[in-house]
Order: structure tokens, then sequence, then C-alpha cells
């Protein structure tokens, strides 16, 4: 069994939908009830077909065929029969890793997506497999939201904009191909969501819904957000363009998200650029710390054919006291000792996707050097036998 790239609920044998194909022409369309839901927008839809197995039946359901024959012989397409997001063809046939994206604004979540795919490819192409977007609305969305700003324009990607005002393309889950693994055809699907939905704190809604059935959420926290580095970073990086929230306000809100989901949680200082500059902070007790050649979190382990577990977990210890050391320790105790009493399985990292600290909206004059951006996928996607 997969998931549904939008909702992220399991896709079970037992509960099959389908609506005319929407490329039709003249096909009518009315208001969809679940598709808005959990589009967090009005949603129009051709006519559905549900196939839902009785309780104790075990006979055969209906196909794509009774569908079809159902709505007048018109060509349909299958649909997850929870949010009614169309599924790519041969969806239910591979295994998705569905990773949903966290964190503040200003934490650099569109950042890190837009460098972790091209690091995904060259991972894949290392590892000879090909990877390439699933669906053209995944190819679209990352060309124009991600790729043209960042590696094309050579500026800054935007803030995610929040529910109430993002483009239909922001709203889709960007789907990728990885190759077969095992022989399963495998995917990797991403959602962001806005920083400033996250800090308003109204996860109950159901477009937010897909966190408790993620495989994994990936928090990101700015350590440029506490104070004491920012104060001694002052002379050698410029004051950050924007604020952000209260990255414990915002990792309450995305457990609260959670509820009773068990994802794996990825807590990943951002930036990590600005900590290694602290190196240069003569007389500073963070200058001893940062200097420290044999510490894993100066060490890019990314490029190896096989996640090392082994530096992952050093890594999470050492990256867990820095965060103690950034004061950081209430995030901590929230990811170790939730209000629900049981905490989630979890594991610190330390990324940067730029490398080098921005010219303004401008990237620097030496370019993208991307640092350990694949290990909290790979930590994820490993314990399925993927990459």
């Amino acid at each position: 069994m997969t998931k549904c790239p939008r909702c992220f609920s399991v896709l079970g044998d037992d509960h099959y939908a389908w609506i005319v194909d929407p490329r039709v022409a003249g096909v009518p369309r009315y208001a969809d009830a679940a598709a808005s839901a959990y589009y967090g927008a009005a949603v129009t839809s051709p006519p559905v077909y549900d196939a839902k197995r009785p309780p104790g039946y075990r006979g055969r359901l209906h196909t794509a065929a009774d569908a079809s024959a159902a709505m007048n012989g018109l060509p349909v397409v299958e649909i997850c029969p929870v949010c009614h997001f169309e599924l790519p063809g041969g969806w239910r046939q591979g295994q998705a890793v569905c990773i949903a994206m966290a964190g503040a604004r200003a934490t650099g979540k569109s950042i890190y997506i837009a460098v972790l795919i091209k690091q995904m490819e060259l991972l894949c192409e290392t590892l000879s497999v090909s990877m390439s977007p699933t669906t053209q609305a995944s190819a679209q969305a990352y060309a124009v939201n991600y790729e043209q700003p960042l590696y094309v324009q050579r500026g800054l990607i935007p803030p995610t904009p929040t529910v109430r005002t993002q483009a239909s393309p922001q709203r889709e889950p960007l789907i990728f191909s990885v190759g077969a693994w095992l022989g399963v055809p495998s995917f990797v699907v991403l959602r962001d969501v806005a920083g400033e939905d996250l800090e308003a704190g109204n996860t109950y809604a159901p477009h937010f819904r897909f966190f408790a059935d993620a495989d994994a959420v990936f928090f990101m926290f700015d350590p440029l957000r506490v104070k004491g580095v920012r104060d001694q970073l002052q002379d050698l990086l410029p004051a950050p363009s924007s604020t952000g929230g209260d990255p414990r306000s915002v990792l309450s809100n995305v457990m609260l998200a959670v509820g009773a989901g068990r994802p794996k949680l990825a807590v990943i200082v951002s930036k990590f650029d600005a900590l290694r500059a602290l190196r240069d902070v003569e007389g500073s007790d963070w200058s001893y710390v940062m200097s420290n050649s044999g510490a894993s979190y100066l060490r890019d382990s990314s490029a190896n054919r096989q996640y090392d577990d082994a530096d992952g977990q050093l890594l999470h210890e050492e990256v867990r006291s820095l965060l103690l050391r950034l004061q950081g320790g209430s995030v901590v105790t929230a990811v170790e000792h939730p209000a629900t009493g049981e905490p989630l399985p979890h594991r610190y990292f330390a990324v940067s996707a730029l490398g080098q600290t921005p010219d303004g909206n401008r990237l620097n004059v030496r370019g993208i050097a991307p640092f350990r951006c694949t290990d909290p996928l790979r930590w994820v996607t490993s314990s399925f036998g993927v990459l």
C-alpha cells in the first residue's frame, strides 16, 4: 500500500474512486466538498464514482471499467477516495515517502526545498537511478516557484504565501520519482506550509491533516533567531531581512497538527553556515566549539552511496548539544518530552542550503555550496530501502 500525495492517507484496497477525466471537453463540474476541504479553497470536479468494500465482503470491487461504464463510457482517472486528488498513473503499484515541511517564517524552507531537489538529482545520478517529476504540475511548480528565482535569477525565493493567498500550483505537492527499489517504483513527496500559517496555529483545518499521516516532518530551526548568536555575528553577517515567529510556538502547533500520528521528526538547524562563521569571532566560546575539526557537523558525508546511520547518530548528539548552547533547550524539551508523553522518533540535523550568506536579496557571488542537505531525507528514505 502507498499513500495519497496530497492528504497522505493510506490507499488501502477497500476503497477506490474515479472521476471523468477533467481533460474531456464539455464534462459538467460540480462543487466538491471533500476536495475543497483538503485543498483549502473551493474546488469543482467532474462526477465522482466511489467504490467502497462493505464490511465482511471479500469479493471483487468495481474497477475503472465499471466506473467508465457508469459514466456513459467516458474515460475516467483514479482519485484519492479521501481528498479527491488525481493520482498519477500506476500510483498504487509504487511506494511514496511523504514528507511535510514545517518551520517559522524566514527559516529557509523554500530555499532548502529548491536545493534539496538538485542534491537529490545528483545523488540519484551517483546511484545510477533516474529521478524526474512525476506530474506536470510538480515540474511546473518546482521550475516556477523554486528553480527560476534561485538558480536562474540568482535571487532568493519569496516567502511561501499563506493558504488564503496561494496560487493553485503552490497548493500542490511536489512529487518526484526516484527510480525502482527492490522492483518497486518509488516516489518522494514534499509538502510545504507557510510559516505564517503555522504561527497562526489553525492547524485543525482539513488541509493540514496531512501532518498526521506523513512519514516524516522536517522542522527547521533558524539559529539567527537566537539573540546571543545574532549579537556575536553582528559584525560578520548582515542583519536578517525578516523575522519569524517563536520556534517553540510553531513546534507546538506542528505537534497539534500531528496529533495521534507517528511520523519521524527531523529537527533541522538551518543556515548552518552562519554558525560556522562563529569560528572567526576571536575570544568567543563559540569560536572554540566551531573550530573542532573532528566534529561531525563540520564534515559532509551526504555524497556517500548509503546513508551512514552511525554518522547520523553522532551528528544527532552534536546538534542536540548545539541547540542547548543556542538557548534552544525549550525546543529540545518539546521534542523529547512532549505534552502527549509520547515523543516521536526524532533526530537532529544541521544543514546549509546556500553555504554562504546572501548579499541582500541576491545570492552570494561565490554561488551555492550545499552542506548536508540530503541527510534528513536519507534518514527517512533509508528505512524504506530507498536512496
